[in-house]
């Protein structure tokens, strides 16, 4: 029998490691082939990073090695695929996955791969194996790049229209990883459909244009009750548009109902579909009750007409977000909002007001913003458009939050960020993040939000006229916490405009993984949070508000925040800031009023230190508010 390897390895999340599913699938349809079963076995999948001379020398005459690349794992997978070339001259090398430039780039740079897959790869994966066994010809298989005469040729592309594909759960190919690797907490990740149907020109999904295909409904609840048999905590869907078809329902409630009777799984994430839907609204509200929800996606990546444009992205309108957050905030189902930083077209203003636009549509829960990264397989990859937005990229560390800190022979991977464009300039996209951390670190992770929230709605404040006083603050006051916050930030992002710095931060103090600006800085904040709010007095005192209601807000501010070891919390209160400020979140509303009464704060959490408050309130809890005290808060009337 000969030997086929697959290789997909990812770095560790704390003790977590997703199962490696897009290399298993293709070798689950290629092995379903009566031609290629009875000649080939599947030796290993390699999922994880470990040491290439050991995996070079543990694998056995490998007949064929096959690579998932995407950014996280493409320089690691070169190295390991010329060590086994020269180690093994006949093994055949090929590379697949999103990391794959179109046409045939790869074959000319590298001399030790064979073979590269273009898009969807179990099909081209079948035909790479039977042409190897001498079944079919090489050149009949579409979307695929090779050599040919010592030349490398393209064979022509193919639109893929069925989606009846085994599962490699199913199939049994990760049934040793439960066995070799026990100590690990393993998540799965599985598809309902493939396709997209929007064209937004960052993402390598929409370069694809496939339509929309299912797959089988018994394959979707078969693999969900695979995940429960193996006790999986945490199932992720890779759907673009999740929720889009009324099916994805009652997926929802297979899932649901599996957690009540075995416990398992507790949490489901997913890419909801951007024209948010009653269905959506259903799906989230029947997590949220189960207890499952990652939080509902209300992304819009840019609120600029310009740039939506330019990437071909067509948005809800704020009026319809606005309608939306109402109804998600009713229901108190937790939600998060999406921007992307430095698409063609957005300019420092027309950020600076979608950013303050979202705030006053009512999303006070949570914000991310991702810079934008250049990726290969997507239309803004293409040199003749990043020509004609005048777009440039700056090369970093792998942007990869909440990974295990590389270790020091780590073979490093890389980042592409687009960090200038026609509209936005080197010193723009600076100005643009130092924004971002603020807006995120300081109101949707809660350190100044309740005084952000009472400044706009009752002293007609903009949120972004408060958090842009407040970056001047940081950069005017660099000993402060908040100073030294944005003095280190500031670098940093310099840095990385110079080329020689990175978007992640490491504290062994939080943990043995990295961190993005923001929760670094929330964190950092958050050690020192008396004095931070001390400090912060000088900056908040300029709004003028009446002492009484200043030392209340400040007190409730400060004491909302959850820290280690705080088992229990009272606070005195004249007004109810309390019930003001759940209405603003709830949409109930509620009168500011002057209401003596004392607060009672329990903390049932178990935090233990800052290394499990990072990970569980800051990195698991964020989309959750878990950083501040909703549940077990008694109010009393005085």
């Amino acid at each position: 029998m000969k030997n086929i390897y697959m290789f997909q390895p990812n770095f560790l999340y704390s003790n977590s490691a997703h199962l490696p599913y897009a290399a298993g699938a293709v070798a689950a349809y290629a092995l379903k082939n009566e031609q290629i079963k009875t000649a080939c076995r599947l030796k290993k999948i390699y999922f994880l990073r470990e040491d290439i001379d050991r995996v070079a020398g543990e694998v056995e005459e490998p007949y064929l090695a096959g690579f998932s690349t995407y950014v996280w794992n493409f320089e690691y997978n070169i190295a390991l695929a010329k060590q086994l070339k020269e180690k093994y001259p006949a093994c055949i090398i090929v590379f697949g996955g999103h990391h794959v430039p179109p046409g045939e780039e790869l074959l000319e740079k590298h001399h030790f791969i064979d073979v590269l897959v273009h898009g969807e790869g179990e099909e081209p994966f079948e035909g790479i194996l039977l042409s190897s066994l001498g079944k079919s010809a090489l050149g009949n298989v579409p979307n695929i790049s090779f050599r040919k005469g010592g030349k490398p040729v393209s064979t022509e592309p193919k639109t893929y229209t069925s989606c009846d594909y085994p599962s490699p759960y199913l199939e049994g190919c990760f049934d040793s990883i439960f066995d070799e690797y026990s100590g690990l907490e393993l998540t799965l990740l599985f598809e309902t459909n493939r396709g997209c149907a929007f064209n937004c020109s960052y993402c390598d999904w929409g370069s694809l244009k496939s339509k929309l295909r299912r797959f089988p409904l018994e394959r979707v609840f078969a693999e969900i009750d695979w995940a429960c048999e193996h006790k999986l905590e945490f199932i992720g869907c890779a759907d673009a548009n999740f929720g889009l078809l009324p099916r994805d329902e009652i997926i929802v409630d297979r899932l649901t109902e599996l957690k009540k009777t075995t416990g398992y799984p507790q949490k489901f994430q997913t890419s909801y579909a951007k024209n948010n839907t009653e269905r959506i609204f259903n799906i989230g509200k029947k997590l949220n009750d189960a207890n499952m929800n990652k939080g509902v996606t209300l992304a819009f990546q840019t609120l600029s007409r310009t740039a939506s444009e330019n990437v071909e992205r067509t948005n809800i309108s704020i009026g319809h977000y606005k309608d939306l957050m109402a109804k998600y905030n009713e229901a108190q189902i937790p939600t998060y909002t999406e921007l992307i930083l430095g698409l063609p077209g957005e300019t420092y203003a027309s950020y600076a007001d979608g950013l303050n636009e979202l705030l006053k549509a009512g999303q006070h829960h949570a914000l991310y913003i991702h810079n934008c990264e250049w990726l290969p397989c997507s239309v803004m990859g293409n040199r003749a458009y990043m020509e004609k937005y005048g777009i440039e990229t700056t090369v970093i560390p792998l942007n990869q939050p909440h990974m295990e800190a590389p270790a020091e022979k780590e073979i490093p991977e890389y980042s592409r960020i687009i960090t200038k464009t026609y509209s936005m300039s080197n010193d723009d996209w600076v100005k643009m993040n130092l924004l971002s951390v603020v807006v995120q670190c300081f109101h949707h992770m809660n350190l100044l939000q309740f005084f952000a929230l009472y400044l706009y709605r009752e002293r007609g404040v903009e949120y972004i006229d408060f958090y842009e006083g407040l970056l001047a603050f940081m950069r005017d006051n660099p000993a402060t916490v908040c100073g030294a916050a944005y003095t280190n930030l500031k670098k940093r992002l310099l840095d990385v405009v110079a080329g020689c710095g990175g978007l992640l931060a490491y504290d062994s103090a939080f943990g043995d993984i990295t961190w993005p600006f923001e929760e670094y800085a929330y964190l950092k904040v958050v050690s020192e949070l008396d004095r931070f709010y001390n400090e912060i007095h000088a900056f908040l005192s300029r709004f003028e508000i009446q002492d009484k209601l200043f030392q209340n807000l400040s007190d409730y501010q400060r004491r909302i925040i959850k820290t280690p070891g705080n088992k229990k919390t009272e606070i005195r209160l004249d007004y109810n800031l309390h019930e003001y400020f759940t209405g603003i979140f709830t949409g109930a509303g509620a009168k500011l009023q002057p209401r003596p009464c004392v607060l009672k704060i329990a903390d049932d959490s178990g935090i233990s230190g800052w290394e499990d408050y990072a990970r569980k309130v800051v990195w698991f809890g964020r989309k959750e508010s878990k950083n501040i005290y909703t549940a077990g808060v008694i109010v009393e009337r005085i």
